[in-house]
C-alpha cells in the first residue's frame, strides 16, 4: 500500500503518481538509495540527538523569545512610519528604475511567457524534455517566491498579465486620448482580496492533487484561461483594482514582499521605487487585517503545512484506512481526502486563530484598549507570515537548488527538439550541491527564526496596541503557545520519512 521513493526524490510539483517528481529528479535516479529519509530532502540523515530533544529545543527557543522580547521591547509598531532609505539616490541604482529598465524588464517577463505558452501548445509533451513544467512549477513558483520576500514586490514590475494589459492600456489612448481600456465597474466594498484567496486554492490544488500538473499543453492552456480571466478583471474592475482583489499571484507575492529588507513600489504613473528598510517592516501595522487578507494569509500558511503533511505516514496510513480493505488507494480516495484535507485544514487554522484571539481578549478585558477575538486576531494573523515563508523554504529550498538546475539544459532546448540554443543542452545536474544534513539544519533554523521573527512582529504590534507593557505581554501569552507547538509540529512534519500510497491503475 505504502510505497517509499528513493533517497534521490524530494519535494516536487507532484502530480498524484509522481510523474513529476521523476522529471524534476531524473539525473539524480542513478545515486544509489540512502538508509531512510528526513521529510524535507528524501535522503535519510540520521540525527546526532533523538528527534524529541530536537524538537523540544526549538520549542523551548522559541519560548525563550518570547522571554527576551518581553523584557527588552518597550516601543510599539510605528506601521507605515518605518525608516526608510531612497536606494534610487545611489549612482549606481539610479540606472534600475529608467523606464528603458523597466520597459526591457517587461518585453523579457513577456517574452518568456510567451515562450512557455508555445513550448506548452507545440513542444513535446515529455515534462522530462519540456521547459514549461520545470520553469513554472520549479524556477517561478518557488524561486519567486524567495525572491519576493528577500528583494521585495517584484512581481508588480515584472508580471505579464500587468505588462500586456499596460501596453494594451496605452494603445488604446493613443487611438482614443479620453477613452481607456476599462468598464469603471466597481468591486463590492467587501470583496476584499476573496477572489485571489479562492484562486490560491485552486492553484494549490492543481499544483499538489492534481495528476496532469506536468503536462506542459496543460500548463499552457490553465496560463491562458488565467490570462483571460485576469484581463477580464481588468477590463471590467480596472487595472489595480483586479490587482489588488482577484490576481491572485500579485497578492501572494506582494504579502510576502512585506517581509523583504528592500521596498519596491511602482506608483500609479508607473514609475519605480526602491527603498531600503527594516526588514518584516512592512508587517509591522497596529491595525487589523481585513478578513479577506487574514484568511488569504491563513491559506498560505495552511496550504504548504498540508502539503507536507499529506507524505507523511500519518496520512498514508489516513488513506489506507479510507479505502477498502485489501484493495489499493484509488482515485476517489485521493482526490475525496486531499479536496477535504486542502479545504479543511485552513478553516482549523483559522478556528485556532481565532481561539488565540479570544483567549488574548479575555486576558486584555478592562484595558484601555480591549477588543474581541475576532478584531484581536485579524491584528495579529500578518505576523504569522514570516512562519510560513519559513515553512515554505524548509521545504523546498533542497528541491529548488537541485532539481532547478534541470532548467539549464531545457533553457537551451525548450520545446525539446533537440535545439542547443546557448549551449548549455548537455549540462547534467550536481546532485551533490546538497545533502541531507543541509536539508534538516536548514529547515531547522528556517523554522525557529521564522517563529522568533513573528514573536517580535507581535510583541511589537501588541506594545503599539496596549501601550502598557505588562498588558502587552499578557495578550501575547497565547500566541507564545501556539507558535511553541507549530515549532514543534512542524520539525516533526519535516522529520518524517516522505511516504506516498499510490493510487491504485
Amino acid at each position: 500500500m505504502w510505497r517509499f521513493i528513493p533517497a534521490s526524490r524530494s519535494r516536487s510539483v507532484r502530480g498524484r503518481d509522481g510523474r513529476w517528481r521523476r522529471a524534476a529528479w531524473s539525473a539524480a535516479f542513478a545515486l544509489p538509495a540512502a538508509d531512510a529519509a528526513a521529510h524535507a530532502f528524501g535522503v535519510r540523515y540520521d540525527l546526532p540527538l533523538p528527534l524529541p530533544l530536537w524538537l523540544a529545543a526549538a520549542g523551548l527557543t522559541v519560548a525563550l523569545s518570547f522571554v527576551v522580547f518581553a523584557l527588552v521591547l518597550r516601543r510599539g509598531a510605528s506601521g507605515a512610519g518605518y525608516p526608510r532609505l531612497d536606494l534610487l539616490r545611489l549612482p549606481f541604482a539610479r540606472p534600475l528604475a529608467h523606464p528603458l529598465t523597466l520597459a526591457a524588464l517587461r518585453v523579457l517577463s513577456v517574452s518568456v511567457f510567451v515562450v512557455l505558452i508555445a513550448a506548452g501548445l507545440a513542444g513535446t509533451q515529455d515534462p522530462y524534455r519540456n521547459l514549461a513544467p520545470a520553469f513554472v512549477w520549479i524556477v517561478w513558483w518557488i524561486g519567486f517566491a524567495y525572491l519576493s520576500a528577500l528583494v521585495g514586490d517584484l512581481w508588480a514590475v515584472l508580471s505579464p498579465w500587468n505588462a500586456l494589459y499596460l501596453w494594451a492600456e496605452a494603445l488604446a489612448r493613443w487611438f482614443r486620448p479620453a477613452g481607456g481600456l476599462r468598464l469603471r465597474w466597481r468591486l463590492p466594498p467587501g470583496v476584499g482580496v476573496w477572489p485571489a484567496t479562492a484562486l490560491l486554492l485552486a492553484f494549490v490544488w492543481i499544483e499538489i492533487l492534481w495528476d496532469g500538473n506536468a503536462v506542459p499543453s496543460n500548463i499552457a492552456r490553465l496560463a491562458l484561461g488565467y490570462s483571460l480571466l485576469t484581463w477580464l478583471g481588468m477590463f471590467l474592475f480596472g487595472r489595480e483594482a483586479w490587482l489588488r482583489s482577484g490576481e491572485v499571484f500579485a497578492v501572494y507575492f506582494g504579502l510576502l514582499a512585506r517581509l523583504a529588507p528592500t521596498e519596491v513600489r511602482v506608483t500609479d504613473r508607473d514609475a519605480c521605487e526602491w527603498n531600503l528598510r527594516p526588514p518584516a517592516a512592512g508587517l509591522l501595522d497596529a491595525r487589523p487585517a481585513p478578513v479577506s487578507t487574514a484568511a488569504f494569509a491563513l491559506v498560505m500558511l495552511a496550504t504548504v503545512t498540508f502539503d507536507g503533511l499529506r507524505e507523511t505516514p500519518l496520512w498514508a496510513d489516513l488513506l489506507v484506512r479510507l479505502s477498502r480493505a485489501g484493495e489499493p488507494v484509488g482515485d476517489a480516495v485521493w482526490y475525496a481526502a486531499g479536496t477535504a484535507g486542502l479545504v479543511l485544514l485552513p478553516c482549523a487554522f483559522a478556528v485556532v486563530m481565532l481561539g488565540a484571539g479570544a483567549a488574548m481578549a479575555r486576558l486584555t478585558r478592562g484595558t484601555a484598549r480591549p477588543g474581541s477575538a475576532s478584531e484581536l486576531a485579524r491584528l495579529f494573523v500578518l505576523t504569522l507570515l514570516p512562519i510560513a515563508f519559513a515553512y515554505h523554504l524548509a521545504h523546498y529550498l533542497s528541491y529548488l537548488l537541485v532539481a532547478g538546475q534541470v532548467v539549464i539544459p531545457l533553457a537551451s532546448d525548450p520545446f525539446g527538439y533537440g535545439w542547443d540554443l546557448f549551449g548549455t543542452a548537455r549540462y547534467r545536474v550536481d546532485v551533490g550541491v546538497v545533502g541531507a544534513r543541509f536539508a534538516w539544519y536548514t529547515s531547522v533554523v528556517a523554522i525557529v527564526l521564522g517563529h522568533v521573527l513573528a514573536m517580535y512582529l507581535a510583541h511589537r504590534i501588541a506594545l503599539a496596541r496596549f501601550a502598557d507593557p505588562r498588558t502587552a505581554r499578557r495578550s501575547q501569552y497565547p500566541l507564545a503557545v501556539l507558535m511553541v507547538a507549530y515549532t514543534m509540529v512542524s520539525l516533526w512534519i519535516l522529520a518524517q520519512p516522505i511516504v506516498e500510497a499510490a493510487p491504485g491503475r
